[in-house]
């Protein structure tokens, strides 16, 4: 049986998400598994290590977070679900580099530097067809963009989430300018990205789950009086099904991004547009559980163990 390292961020008291469901299915499977706190990384001697408890059967959402104590990070698999404070991302990252080269990371450094990332997936249409987008830290560019162009626009900060600061714009939007200006900083030093409103988010948009190069379950997002379909942002779910050729889309993504080092990943998906994809602890699992009753932690944790198997 393998070591596994979870890597989180750290809360008050255990809480019911990916991090508790996943060790309780590792646990079952016989697997050992350490719950690491991702912001007290770093290099002792030449060791990355972490403050960690082990997981016992006994842990439950709302118990108090047992003692930790420093834990060189050698595991067989690294699974991060959770990134932490941002201002030292990069520090984190390449702490994360130096691990010895027998540990499997989940996901890989590579697919959550990258397909984590808007550009990437903008430049790559032929492989995940994106809205028409645009990025610049120039106001005045992004503002020329959306007045030379009929029809709506989101306007958001390239790394945002939960909602945040991402706004619906068109040219003759009187609070054009002072929002891409403000999100661009007054010495227009921060990225922002233009992205072609799509009206068929209006329906809804779809979470599906992937896990080891399948489709593992989906559930439709509506937004509740405004253009988001963040959940933080007050979107309604409701339980979906995937059309033919849905599925037929998602099941060769899960196969496009497990080749990029993807073992888990939730995408947002506006058939045949793709919104977004999540590959640092995404939600959905609690989300569907809630609505079906069925809890597909077994089901990852099975498809991404199999698949690392295989890699």
């Amino acid at each position: 049986m393998a070591r596994i390292a979870l890597l989180i961020q750290k809360t008050p008291t255990l809480e019911d998400g990916n991090y508790l469901r996943f060790a309780r299915e590792l646990n079952k499977s016989g697997h050992s598994t350490d719950i690491l706190f991702i912001d007290s990384l770093r290099l002792i001697a030449g060791r990355v290590t972490a403050d960690a408890f082990s997981w016992r059967s006994h842990l439950k959402s709302g118990s108090p977070l047992p003692t930790s104590a420093e834990c060189k990070i050698d595991h067989d698999v690294i699974w991060i679900l959770g990134l932490g404070d941002r201002e030292n991302f990069l520090d984190k990252y390449q702490l994360l580099y130096a691990l010895p080269e027998k540990c499997k990371i989940v996901n890989s450094l590579d697919a959550i530097m990258h397909l984590k990332s808007k550009y990437y997936l903008a430049s790559q249409g032929d492989q995940f067809p994106s809205p028409e987008t645009y990025a610049s830290t120039s106001a005045e560019e992004l503002i020329s963009i959306v007045e030379a162009n009929q029809g709506k626009w989101i306007v958001k900060p390239p790394a945002g989430s939960l909602g945040r600061d991402v706004y619906l714009t068109h040219a003759g939007d009187s609070q054009l300018k002072v929002i891409i200006k403000r999100l661009c900083g007054a010495d227009n030093s921060r990225y922002t990205m233009l992205q072609r409103y799509l009206p068929e988010i209006e329906q809804g948009e779809k979470r599906v789950l992937l896990a080891g190069g399948r489709v593992i379950g989906q559930y439709l997002r509506r937004s509740a009086g405004d253009h988001r379909t963040n959940i933080t942002a007050g979107a309604k779910t409701e339980p979906c099904d995937l059309s033919v050729p849905e599925r037929h889309y998602c099941t060769k993504l899960a196969q496009q991004i497990l080749s990029k080092g993807a073992w888990f990943a939730g995408v947002d998906l506006v058939y045949p547009w793709l919104i977004e994809v999540n590959v640092i602890n995404p939600g959905g699992i609690t989300t569907i559980h809630e609505l079906t009753g069925c809890d597909l932690s077994e089901k990852v944790v099975e498809a991404v163990m199999t698949s690392l198997d295989h890699a």
